[in-house]
Formats: structure tokens, C-alpha cells, sequence
């Protein structure tokens, strides 16, 4: 189990927040303002749906029980959109889309560790890979005629700092916790909505109010309870 608490941790908001704004600066500030707006507009999108559908089932309880859908995974959506993107624009042109598919391969063993720690339904998963990998693929192409340059060192050296001392410290952001305060300020709840405020999906139902919902003659062919028919 503790692998996939390892592997879940690159998907963190509070390490790949900070690179995704790195990234913002140094197209900002290395000479492509057209793709940092870009990027910009692509990564905001992409966590105001994320964070509008987790607030919306925190403090209103709206979501989709027949999939068992509570809010988009943070840990899937901020990995697909950034993880991708960050490898694209390090690795060298020629193998530059190559680099992109080792990053959204990352991003889907991310979000498989959501599944294994039982944290995330298989929609939820899916719907945040999907929103994440929408704001990554959409960036790379509308800035891939854009000409890229070098990583700045520094730049280079604080990115790889957080993705290899972040994880392995154990410190993380209580972002959810954070989110469900947010939630019940916004609704005026007393406490958030959880998963387990949902009803069991299948009822049991007793033989007994079944037959009392057949008809007269249904009743008399099922014959009295606990008689088998032959």
C-alpha cells in the first residue's frame, strides 16, 4: 500500500501547484507571453471545473449517485495538465511529444493510485484524467508553433527540488479539508456532504412486500410463501 501512497503524492496540489506556476513565470518571463497567457488559460479552466464540481457535492450535496461521482480527482486532473506539459517543454525538441506521452503515462498511474487507495470512484478518476489531459493537449497544440526556449537553471533546479523532496518528506496540504470549510461557508452547512451520506444504492427488499405489491391472481400462481412451485 505504501507505493501507491508514494506514487499518489506526485499528484499532490501543493507540489504541482507551484510547478504549474513556475511554468507560467518562465513562459512569462523568457519571452513567450502568447503561451504563458495560453497555459494560463488552459490550467485555470481546467481547476476551476475541477474545484466547482468538489464544491458542489461538499456543500449542496449535487453529484451522481448511479456513478458514484463526487467531484473530480485533484490528484488526476493537476497531474494530466501539468505533468505532460512540464516534460514537453524540458525535453528536447526532437523527442519533445515523446516526453508528453511518458508524462500523461505518469498522470494515469497517478490516478490508478486513487483507485488502489480507495479514495476515488472510477468516475471520478476518469472525469478528472480527462479534464486535465483536455487543458495539457489543448496547451501543446495551440503553442506548438510557438518557438520554445531553454529552461532557465534556476528554474530548472526549483521544479526538480519539489518533485524529489515534496513526496519523500511526507508534508502535505490539507487541501480537501480546506475545500469542505470553503464548501460549508459557501452553503452555510454545518458540515459538508460525504459519500457515505448517500442512501445504499440497492434496497433490500423482503419476499413478503413483494408479493404484496402482485397481483390477486400473480399471488395465487406464486402460491403462499415458502411453498416452492414444482
Amino acid at each position: 500500500m505504501w507505493h501507491w501512497s508514494l506514487i499518489s503524492r506526485f499528484g499532490e496540489t501543493s507540489l504541482l501547484l507551484p510547478c504549474a506556476l513556475l511554468l507560467y513565470l518562465w513562459l512569462r518571463h523568457g519571452g513567450e507571453p502568447r503561451a504563458a497567457r495560453l497555459w494560463l488559460a488552459c490550467f485555470t479552466g481546467a481547476a476551476t471545473v475541477t474545484l466547482l464540481s468538489k464544491l458542489a457535492f461538499m456543500g449542496w450535496g449535487i453529484g451522481m449517485r448511479s456513478l458514484d461521482f463526487t467531484g473530480l480527482s485533484g490528484h488526476s486532473m493537476m497531474a494530466s495538465a501539468t505533468l505532460p506539459v512540464l516534460l514537453h517543454r524540458f525535453a528536447p525538441p526532437q523527442r519533445a511529444w515523446l516526453a508528453a506521452l511518458c508524462g500523461l503515462a505518469a498522470a494515469l498511474l497517478i490516478g490508478y493510485s486513487r483507485l488502489m487507495l480507495q479514495v476515488h470512484s472510477p468516475s471520478e478518476v476518469a472525469g478528472g484524467l480527462l479534464t486535465g489531459m483536455s487543458a495539457s493537449i489543448a496547451f501543446l497544440l495551440l503553442s506548438a508553433r510557438t518557438p520554445r526556449r531553454g529552461a532557465p537553471v534556476p528554474l530548472s533546479l526549483a521544479i526538480a527540488t519539489l518533485m524529489l523532496a515534496l513526496p519523500a518528506s511526507g508534508l502535505h496540504a490539507p487541501t480537501h479539508a480546506w475545500l469542505e470549510q470553503f464548501a460549508m461557508y459557501l452553503s452555510g452547512r454545518d458540515r459538508p456532504f460525504r459519500r457515505e451520506d448517500w442512501p445504499a444504492r440497492i434496497a433490500r427488499v423482503e419476499p413478503a412486500s413483494i408479493a404484496a405489491h402482485l397481483p390477486r391472481h400473480a399471488a395465487v400462481i406464486a402460491g403462499p410463501p415458502g411453498v416452492a412451485r414444482r
